[in-house]
């Protein structure tokens, strides 16, 4: 299909995501579709094959580091000490008294394409593992519906092989999840039992959540949504259980309580606190939930420490496509200096100062937008006393190869180069060491302007995609 084609086609394509319930609420309280893009993003087959297969390295990782509570406290007491959101969370997982041997997890790993330069062949780089609110699943499968809808009969995109939607990568993330939730809620063993789907107060995304609330009603299972304040008001413990409103909460799925901004009060501390105290299986616990910070993610790139969680092959694998990350008080590795600079001797802070355009400097923060840039990123970490520096981590800055994109939002569409992100999503079920479910389930993409520094659908800055097999694109 030719962007000609597409712009025609533009009013099709915003009523066909109106219809398919590819929705989001505005500020206004008005509902309106989702950004998206008109077209889906090339991807290289072999390194769309490549993430599939790291799917259950990272399900398995994430699972072996939760297990591991006194790495987790050793690992984050630094930053706890200046960062008092990490500090509360590490608090109430040593007071949690939650022995449920059933582990559920639905993660979210985050890709680019790297291409250091012009020319250079494509890398696969990671941008970072989400083990808590890991969202679009409902979403993504509805942009992929759209993308069938518009190139059925049409010819291949950029000269692919294959013509239509046929070189389209199917993606529906939500049954592969409601498998899992239905297995775990059926071992939990309670007659009557729900899941209790946390969300945040005026919640924006629901479209996206309803979805996998409603693929759960097809199972014959009920869902209850509720707020962190709900569930401190609400909520009791009864021998052991997670009642709300009289009902057993065999599974507390929680898509809020990432942030400072979901702790609002007492009460949503108390919430929390009590979810990790009864048998619920909470997705994440907050030993799962702190496996995914950035300071846990920046330790696991060490070759020894991430052997101890996976074994050689398994960890030569998952290496390999990690970016370079450092703690701004260790000394700068030689690997991380520039090309023709040595780095011996210089601290990660110094080289940040340096060179601010070649790194990105992240909090222990989820949600997006909270990341910092070249100039700014200099500003902020010259900032920045000796207690605070270990609540933050420096990565290697990723440079994705650019491609045409026509992106929709709010009915109006813009004509740009664009980079995407491609997250894939992993379902897991473990009882103890046991694994029973371990897979791949599907696929994020979110593709926004070159040149856009965050790139948060909710944010405002990233649209909804999916993937074309295709040759590897090039930057220009």
């Amino acid at each position: 299909m030719k962007a000609a084609q597409a712009k025609d086609r533009l009013t099709e394509a915003v009523d066909f995501a109106l219809l398919q319930g590819l929705l989001k609420i505005t500020p206004q309280g008005a509902l309106a579709h989702a950004p998206f893009a008109l077209l889906p993003s090339p991807v290289d087959p072999a390194l769309c094959a490549r993430m599939v297969a790291l799917t259950p390295l990272f399900n398995r990782l994430a699972h072996r580091v939760s297990r591991d509570p006194a790495f987790l406290e050793d690992a984050l007491a630094p930053a706890a000490r200046s960062d008092a959101f990490t500090a509360r969370l590490l608090a109430m997982a040593k007071a949690g008294a939650n022995a449920q041997p059933l582990y559920l997890a639905f993660d979210r790993s985050d890709y680019f394409i790297h291409l250091p330069h012009p020319g250079a062949s494509p890398e696969l780089r990671q941008v970072e593992l989400n083990t808590i609110s890991a969202s679009y699943a409902g979403l993504s499968a509805l942009v992929n519906r759209l993308h069938a809808h518009l190139l059925h009969s049409y010819p291949p995109i950029g000269g692919a092989p294959l013509g239509g939607e046929r070189g389209l990568v199917p993606n529906d993330p939500v049954p592969a999840l409601a498998e899992a939730f239905g297995q775990a809620l059926s071992r939990y063993g309670h007659t009557g039992a729900v899941v209790v789907m946390v969300v945040q107060p005026g919640e924006t995304n629901r479209f996206d959540q309803r979805m996998v609330e409603f693929a759960l009603a097809r199972r014959g299972v009920v869902t209850r949504r509720m707020t962190l304040e709900d569930i401190a008001r609400e909520g009791r413990l009864r021998e052991g259980h997670l009642a709300v409103g009289g009902e057993v909460a065999a599974i507390t799925y929680l898509r809020a309580g990432y942030g400072p901004e979901d702790f609002q009060s007492e009460d949503a501390f108390r919430g929390r606190a009590l979810i990790e105290a009864s048998s619920t299986i909470a997705v994440p616990g907050l030993y799962a939930q702190l496996a995914g910070t950035k300071k846990v993610q920046q330790l696991l790139t060490g070759p020894s420490l991430l052997r101890k969680f996976l074994s050689p092959p398994e960890a030569s694998l998952v290496e390999d496509v990690f970016a370079g990350q450092y703690a701004l008080e260790d000394t700068a590795p030689g690997n991380a200096a520039p090309e023709g600079e040595g780095g011996a001797g210089r601290t990660v802070l110094e080289m940040a100062l340096a060179h601010p355009e070649r790194y990105v400097l992240k909090p222990q923060r989820e949600g997006g937008g909270h990341n910092y840039f070249d100039e700014e990123l200099r500003a902020k970490a010259a900032s920045l006393n000796a207690a605070e520096r270990s609540a933050y981590i420096l990565m290697e800055r990723i440079l994705p190869p650019r491609h045409p994109a026509l992106l929709v939002r709010d009915g109006a569409l813009e004509e740009t180069d664009a980079v995407s992100e491609i997250g894939r999503f992993g379902a897991f079920l473990a009882e103890g060491e046991e694994e029973l479910i371990n897979r791949d389930a599907g696929y994020l993409v979110r593709s926004k302007a070159h040149g856009t520094l965050e790139g948060g659908v909710s944010a405002g800055f990233g649209f909804l995609d999916s993937l074309f097999l295709d040759p590897p694109a090039h930057a220009r």
